[in-house]
């Protein structure tokens, strides 16, 4: 036995880096007596609700990937109607290995395949409907997609995801018990037979205008139309390791709310299904809430933000890429990215460049973990025992964890550096195979000799990461408070990440003056034209004069490290110096008026709901341009601060020569998914046209389309005009 005891305590000397020697010689007379004796430490108790085993593993991927591809990759829409051929669809390099080898690349852990959106259209052979893959003249009508995915993501290793849209604007059965069957037969059919699934999609677009066989109509369903309970029990049955994304209690994740990629500060994992419909707290979740129902937060990689891929979209900058991840990951949410293929079956080179930018990136932000093999201190741990100690948070895996003693509420780490270090990350990793429960957090260091605070925040969660303002010392106090009976942590980092040179921003007025603003010591290069080159780039030393509009390109350079942003480009239109309001359907006084709509200024705004009343939609304005412009397209900028009401989503855009003659709209259609992607509308014509008047009509607005809301309208003139004036 005393042989036995010596072995024990040899293991428990490991724990000598992490506390003192005094308190080490005190602890292995603890800990002899209490293996004599025969004592053992229990483990904590879980508290409240905990994750599944496969809510586990889906923690742990943290990122993957959502393919938009299909027929409205060719019709350039975000939301088809279900009445295009399905002859457009027509790559010529379908390459779901290139996919899934971008996915990996770029650090994601699965891919979830768009299998069915709201057109209808199936990327699998289904026998429930003729509009699929099968009606194609790719590959002779044999092709398909979804099982190349299945293949490619085996291949590299990623897990296969799978959504089917449950509204589906082509079926005529829709809305009918018949297409019922067919639907829950798709689920069945992709899960059979393309092998495990870790995650099935769902989402809440579901009833409206479509073509349905042939008889364009609107169509309502009842809150219970599609019998998901069944559709629940038929997944868990055919895929049990799968979880469910904005759907079942069970193996559930749900939706952070907003298509942005922003979870809350505040994020429980804890959720109520019966509150899943509240805006404002699925960001945050529920402290102790009855299920466990993690945020997945969703985004796509092009910016402006659209889902299916579009020729003029680009891939978001290095910076906002990287933010992502920390409004992400960073604050206990898994990461979806969603990736636009090409009509060439391919995912753009410049996006698959951004992904493996940000994943350098982060690489080097997260690369040396200033904690590990420090000095590191816990106020308390688990009866003393070396199972719980706070070694366990650095000792590079996330099943050991640092416990305190049943009613210990609040417990602090010191570390003890040795040296000065400089650190801007703070990483933290509750253990949440016991559930959820840090309330409360604060990070100090040791200044002179004192105690100061760096951070607080309140949530933990699977994990939590925080930039802070870089910070030198040698001494470093991690402090957590819980109401639960005690406390856990399985990992802790500190990291010194280097800075990413922030992009340019661009701002036009009236007057047609660009001005760029960059990073306090960058230096700026800018072009104008669509399509420059790097010999194009000037140093930017001023505001200069675009009234004629066009595209800048622009970006930073860091004189000292060489280090440069990436390069981000703004569509300009005309100057609005000349032009005039000359009819309005609605036009409340002061910070409502009609003539915040042309001032350059995207913050302000033309409101239909001013102290007068609400006024609906349609409403209209009519714009003197101040001479006949051969016009290529328009822009809309709506409301930004959050907002939905009067957020517009189908419009009218007329032309006229002498502003008394309108003739048909030369555009109309909605702004497509407006709702979760607020952001400058550029629309194109299909043809330039000249006119001098313009006319705007506001259709529709969201919110029971009580009134209408725009920031600013902008005019776009042809590219044969802009030639004119591309150089300032």
């Amino acid at each position: 036995m005393f042989c036995k005891c010596l072995h024990r305590l040899s293991n428990i000397c490991e724990v000598k880096c992490h506390i003192n020697g005094t308190v080490l010689f005190v602890l292995l007379v603890v800990m002899a007596g209490s293996y004599v004796s025969g004592e053992t430490v229990s483990a904590p108790e879980p508290y409240g609700v905990v994750p599944t085993a496969h809510q586990l593993t889906w923690h742990e991927m943290e990122y993957y990937g959502l393919i938009h591809y299909g027929l409205n990759t060719y019709t350039g829409q975000e939301w088809g109607y279900g009445d295009v051929s399905p002859d457009v669809f027509k790559p010529t390099d379908l390459n779901t290995d290139q996919w899934a080898r971008a996915a990996r690349a770029g650090g994601m852990a699965g891919l979830i395949l768009v299998a069915k959106h709201h057109d209808g259209f199936c990327l699998w052979p289904s026998k429930t409907t003729e509009y699929t893959i099968a009606a194609t003249s790719w590959k002779d009508g044999k092709g398909d997609v979804l099982g190349d995915l299945s293949r490619s993501c085996k291949k590299y290793g990623l897990k296969l995801g799978v959504y089917i849209s449950p509204w589906d604007r082509n079926h005529a059965e829709y809305g009918r018990d018949q297409y019922i069957k067919d639907y829950h037969e798709q689920w069945r059919e992709v899960l059979t037979h393309y092998g495990p699934v870790f995650e099935v999609w769902f989402d809440g677009a579901n009833g409206g205008t479509g073509y349905y066989g042939g008889a364009r109509q609107r169509r309502s369903i009842s809150k219970d139309y599609y019998q998901f309970d069944k559709v629940f029990k038929l997944i868990k049955s055919l895929q049990p390791q799968a979880v469910f994304f904005n759907g079942s209690d069970v193996d559930g994740v749900r939706w952070v709310g907003n298509e942005t990629g922003v979870a809350g500060e505040t994020n429980w994992s804890t959720f109520n299904l019966n509150e899943t419909s509240d805006q404002k707290i699925r960001p945050t979740g529920i402290k102790g809430g009855k299920f466990w129902l993690p945020a997945e937060a969703d985004t796509t990689i092009l910016y402006p933000k659209k889902w299916f891929y579009r020729k003029n979209s680009r891939p978001r900058t290095l910076k906002q890429f990287t933010d992502l991840y920390y409004t992400t990951i960073g604050r206990n949410a898994s990461f979806n990215l969603g990736l636009s293929p090409g009509p060439d079956g391919r995912i753009p080179e410049r996006d698959v460049q951004a992904m493996l930018a940000q994943k350098k990136q982060l690489d080097r932000e997260l690369a040396v973990n200033l904690v590990r093999g420090v000095t590191i201190v816990a106020s308390e741990f688990r009866e003393s025992a070396p199972a719980y100690s706070p070694g366990q948070c650095i000792d590079g895996t996330t099943k050991t964890y640092w416990a305190t003693s049943d009613g210990i509420n609040e417990a602090s780490l010191t570390m003890d550096f040795g040296k000065e270090v400089a650190f801007n990350r703070l990483l933290l990793q509750e253990y949440i195979a016991l559930g959820q429960r840090v309330d409360e957090f604060t990070l100090e260091v040791q200044q002179a000799g004192k105690w100061q605070k760096v951070v607080g925040g309140t949530t933990i969660g699977y994990k939590r990461i925080l930039r802070l303002n870089p910070v030198t010392t040698s001494k470093a106090r991690l402090t957590l408070k819980t109401d639960a009976p005690c406390l856990t942590l399985s990992h802790i980092g500190l990291y010194n990440a280097p800075i990413i040179m922030t992009e340019p921003v661009m701002h036009s007025g009236r007057e047609g003056m660009v001005s760029i603003h960059a990073s306090d010591g960058a230096v700026v290069f800018y072009a104008v034209g669509e399509k420059s080159s790097a010999a194009d780039f000037n140093r930017y030393s001023g505001p200069f004069d675009l009234g004629k509009g066009g595209h800048v390109s622009a970006y930073a350079l860091d004189p000292v490290t060489g280090w440069k942003s990436d390069v981000v480009s703004k569509l300009f239109g005309i100057a609005k110096v000349n032009w005039k309001i000359t009819g309005c359907s609605c036009s409340h006084e002061g910070d409502a008026s009609v003539e915040r709509l042309i001032d350059g200024d995207d913050h302000t705004m033309w409101r239909t709901d001013g102290k007068e009343g609400r006024q609906p939609p349609p409403q209209w304005v009519t714009i003197d341009l101040g001479e006949t412009i051969n016009i290529s397209g328009f822009t809309c900028m709506p409301r930004g601060d959050g907002s939905f009401v009067g957020l517009v989503d189908r419009y009218e855009f007329y032309l006229s020569h002498d502003g008394t003659h309108w003739g048909s709209p030369v555009s109309q259609g909605e702004f497509s998914n407006i709702q979760n992607n607020p952001i400058e509308q550029v629309i194109r014509l299909s043809t330039p046209q000249k006119a001098r008047f313009v006319k705007f009509n506001a259709t529709h607005a969201l919110e029971a389309n009580d009134c209408v809301v725009v920031c600013e309208l902008g005019i776009v003139r042809a590219v044969d005009q802009q030639k004119e004036n591309l150089c300032p």
